[in-house]
């Protein structure tokens, strides 16, 4: 069962996607990504609502790609560069919908593009996505660790980078997770079939 909103915005995501990123293979990820960005659970209100937002001591995020501001970065600004279609976004219209969806294709279209190792399509998918949610510098640490780990493959991520982190073990206040098990629990819950992803399968048939 759908979400209550998702229906709503997924045809505005599949038209995001057909502008803006038209060779992704699995749109359904992308919904499985917006759901786990902004549901808690798939009653509450703020489960894929443009006027969703997080604030905590470190941070303000909003919308349905939990675009995220701090005093160290400001991605609402950043997204700007993204793509032309975001150059002149506004913040006054930051719950725009089209405008979120637009963002969260464009950030992870250039993602993927930056990303040159994967050993199978879902791997660089996994990568993308562990970059969106903790910065593609954390991801390229952690396969240099994962080199340096017996046994590790750095092009694969199931078993074996996903395992491998510099990322903090110790669950942070706010969160009530480490960042580096919310980082592979977003993974775990976007890019496999049996996740959050599952519901939105139909997407990857409605884009062939």
């Amino acid at each position: 069962m759908l979400p209550k909103l998702a229906a709503l915005y997924i045809p505005v995501l599949l038209a995001q996607v057909a502008a803006l990123w038209s060779t992704m293979p699995a749109p359904s990820m992308l919904a499985a990504q917006v759901e786990q960005e902004t549901c808690v659970t798939l009653t509450s209100s703020k489960c894929w609502n443009p006027h969703a937002e997080l604030k905590t001591a470190r941070e303000y995020g909003f919308g349905l790609g939990q675009l995220t501001v701090t005093k160290e970065f400001n991605n609402f600004k950043a997204a700007k560069t993204w793509d032309k279609s975001l150059a002149n976004w506004q913040w006054s219209d930051r719950f725009n919908p089209k405008m979120q969806l637009g963002a969260l294709v464009a950030y992870d279209r250039n993602l993927y593009d930056s990303i040159h190792f994967g050993a199978t399509s879902d791997d660089h998918l996994a990568f993308m996505f562990s970059a969106y949610n903790g910065g593609l510098g954390g991801v390229l640490k952690d396969r240099v660790l994962c080199e340096h780990t017996g046994g590790c493959n750095p092009d694969v991520w199931f078993g074996n980078v996903e395992k491998t982190s510099f990322r903090a073990r110790t669950a942070v206040s706010g969160y009530g997770q480490s960042f580096f098990d919310i980082n592979r629990e977003y993974v775990a819950n976007v890019v496999p079939e049996h996740s959050r992803r599952e519901k939105y399968l139909f997407m990857d048939k409605e884009k062939k």
